[in-house]
Order: structure tokens, then sequence, then C-alpha cells
């Protein structure tokens, strides 16, 4: 159940109680492409001594995710490795034959590769390098070191780096990021924590309750969500060590906490005096309590609140059925996303300010999809389609990716997507990431400090 339909159904049990406009189909550069691909050959990392089976093995799960990081980050294509000369590649500095590698019937900008080798206390060590076919050296290169259970993470933040490092910082890659999630298990719904690929599954919450709309601060160090004591209330959590963080129980219900880019305030949805719901902010510690909306009529329904990132304008979800508006944070400035009616919800305002992204069931559609509205002309553009829901977006750190719930296996599971990958003939561009029980309200971290 989405945010607005759950605070519609729960004000309804305390209180006792024009045509439509097709929107642009028009192919629109949701973020610009470069001007001429970079071809990336990803030559398989190596044991540095041949016939170990640890590091056999490493070995092979680090190849798979890095191609697997790569692929899904949608800045480079990928050579298939079924062109690339025989010689493995052991130690890059005398095994690149460059002359062979200008023989392929492409032109390979890059090699990425390296080698893994038993270092102290029986950890591994990674020595890795990007090589210019053009220029016939070392671009750059890292070195990891780790347990052989932290082969994912060290693939991960070579492919961030490998992003970070190409793409001259136009992006910092989404591989080492967290989705923060609900998970349902009975009656009960808990807060987990994965990687962004949908491994590592951790249980953040455990007390049996319902836990919803997961939401974190900018630094990650901070998770907001609501959780019903009995009733619901808004709660903030420390990432680091588990604990609540200091917030009053209002004592009326409390939902879709998004805290600040700034990491200073929350906003939220509260029911008030009047029997409707409000959009209210505060500081992190609930003080100085002041509402953004004002509706007093007792049907009223203001939830969802997303900041702008710069902290300056919320867009929020209004009405039943919902429309997306957007406000100064003074309560001024009101001013309508979307005029095509239907019904709208889980609006979130992308990292780089660009886009709103929602669910929205157009008037005549019989499920939702996932769309995109450019936050300055209002220019929308469809994401998702087909038999199935597909809601509450969440986007990733890089503007470039969503993370959505959808029932197209036919349970409410977990899907990520880069958005130029709607058109994608192979669906490389979309991935289900979770597939046991019920799963909801993805809430994608930010980045994280290296």
């Amino acid at each position: 159940m989405t945010a607005k339909k759950l605070l519609f159904v729960l004000l309804a049990v305390l209180a006792i109680q024009t045509s439509l406009r097709p929107q642009d189909n028009s192919r629109i550069s949701l973020f610009p492409r470069a001007s001429e691909d970079v071809i990336l050959a990803l030559a398989n990392v190596q044991p540095i001594v041949p016939g170990s089976t640890e590091l056999n093995g490493a070995a092979t799960v680090f190849n798979q995710i890095l191609w697997d990081d790569l692929e899904f980050a949608g800045v480079f294509t990928l050579a298939g490795r079924s062109f690339y000369p025989d010689k493995p590649i052991r130690r890059p500095e005398v095994d690149i034959d460059y002359d062979a590698w200008n023989e392929l019937p492409f032109k390979i900008n890059f090699i990425v590769t390296g080698n893994i080798s038993p270092f102290q206390d029986g950890r591994l060590r990674m020595e890795l390098g990007v090589y210019d076919i053009r220029q016939r050296k070392q671009a750059f290169s890292r070195a990891y070191t780790g347990d052989i259970n932290q082969t994912r993470t060290m693939a991960h933040r070579w492919a961030d780096e490998i992003v970070h490092q190409l793409t001259a910082g136009a992006s910092r890659g989404i591989a080492d990021t967290k989705i923060a999630y609900v998970s349902q298990k009975g009656k009960a719904r808990e807060i987990h924590i994965m990687d962004y690929d949908g491994y590592n599954p951790t249980q953040f919450t455990n007390n049996g309750s319902l836990n919803l709309f997961p939401s974190w601060s900018a630094d990650n160090s901070k998770l907001a969500f609501v959780s019903y004591r009995p009733s619901p209330e808004v709660v903030i959590y420390s990432i680091l060590d588990g604990l609540r963080l200091p917030f009053p129980m209002f004592n009326t219900l409390a939902s879709t906490p998004a805290i600040s880019p700034s990491g200073q305030e929350i906003a939220f949805s509260m029911r008030t005096a009047g029997g409707g719901s409000n959009i209210f902010i505060s500081p992190l510690d609930g003080s100085r309590l002041r509402s953004l909306t004002n509706n007093n009529t007792a049907t009223a329904i203001e939830t969802t609140p997303t900041w702008s990132p710069s902290g300056r304008q919320i867009a929020y979800i209004s009405g039943m059925p919902g429309q997306i508006f957007i406000r100064d944070i003074d309560g001024s400035n009101q001013r309508r996303i979307i005029r095509e009616g239907g019904d709208s919800d889980g609006v979130t305002w992308s990292p780089d300010g660009r886009w709103l992204a929602f669910h929205w069931k157009p008037r005549r559609s019989s499920s939702y999809d996932i769309f995109v509205a450019d936050s300055a002309s209002g220019i929308i553009r469809q994401i998702t389609s087909g038999n199935s829901s597909n809601e509450s977006p969440s986007w990733a750190p890089d503007s470039r990716h969503l993370a959505f719930q959808s029932n197209r296996s036919g349970s409410w599971q977990i899907y990520i997507m880069r958005l130029d990958g709607i058109d994608s003939k192979d669906g490389k561009g979309v991935r289900q990431i979770t597939t046991q029980g019920i799963n909801r309200s993805p809430a994608w971290s930010g980045y994280y400090n290296k």
C-alpha cells in the first residue's frame, strides 16, 4: 500500500467516517551522453600464482561483479571477451600486447585488468590498473586488501573508481551504495538494508511491528522511518550504532519522513486537529515545529514530502487522487506539476535537482507506472510500462538510476533500473534484486565517503 493510500485509510479510521493531455513521449535526454563511446575491455583479473583454489574462486567472483557493475553503470561500452587475445594478463606491465589488442575489429580505449595475491593474515591483495591502448601506458591504478568475503566490496569499489576516473568526475559510480527497504514476513514489516545489487541483506529493525517508508540522511548516518508503537510515529535511528535518536511522539498519525540535504531538518506528514494531514518541518530533535501546508479540512491528505537538493523547496502529494505540488520551504510559491489528472504518489527529487520521479496512474489507465517530470518545465516521460504496477521510485545518488517496487513477478519485489534502459531490448537496463518474501519501499542511500 502506498503512502497516500495508507494515510487515507488511517485518517478514515481515526475520523470514523478535464481531459487527459498525453505526456511527452519524445526522446528526452535524461543525461548527456559522451560524444564518443568509451570502449572498455575487462580482461579477467588473474591469480598471480596459478593453481590456487582460493585465489581462483575470488578472481571468478571479482571478475563477474566488476562486469555486472560496469555494464549496469551505463556509461561505457564493454567489449565482449570472445574477441580478446588469448594470452592471460597476470603482470600487465609485461603481459599486455598492445599490437594484438589494436588488431581487434573495433577500437578499444582502455583495458581493465590486474592480479590477486595472498597477503598478510590470510587476506587478499588486488593490484588493479586501467591501461590506455592509444597511449600504450597505465592510465591509473589502485590496490585493495581484504578478506576473501570482502571480494564483492573490492569489486564494487574498483568499479566506482573506474566510473569516476573515466568520466572525469562526472559520476562517482553507485556500486558501493546501499538500499534500505521494507520486507514483510508474516504480519511484521521490518526495515532491511542491502547492497545496491541485492546482496548482503541485513535486518535493521526487529520489533515485530510495522516499520514503513525508510529515508536516509544525505551522509548515510541516519535512517528515518515510520514505526507503529502502536500508532504510526516518525522515528530516527543512527546507522552507526543502531540507537534511536531523540524525536518526539506527537500522539497523532505521523508518516513519510524525509531528512533535509543539510541533515539538520526533517519534513513529514502529520494528522492535525481538523482531521486531515499536513506537511510539517522541524529540526531533527522535533523542536520548533512549523507547517508547510495548512489545509484544515477533515479530508485533507498532504503527504510524501521530498526536498530539493538545495533544501529550499519541497515537493509533495496532495489530495485523493494525488497531485504533485512544489512549495518553497516557507510555504510560498506553490505550483502544481501534473495537470493531467489521474492519481500520483511516491514523488522523489533527483539529487541533481532536474527531475521528479513518481508513480502515476493516468486517467483510463489500470495500473501505476514510474514517470519522471522535469522539475522546471513539467515535461513528463514514462519510465516503466506493462500490465503490472510499478511504484515507489527512489533515486540513486548519480541521478541516472532508480529503484522501485513492482508486482510483475507475482509478488512485490525491488527492482533497479538505468534511466536509459527503458527501451532496452535485452533487459539489461532493469534488474530484479529481491526474490524472497514481500519487499517494498526502496530507499537508495547517498554516496559513501571513501
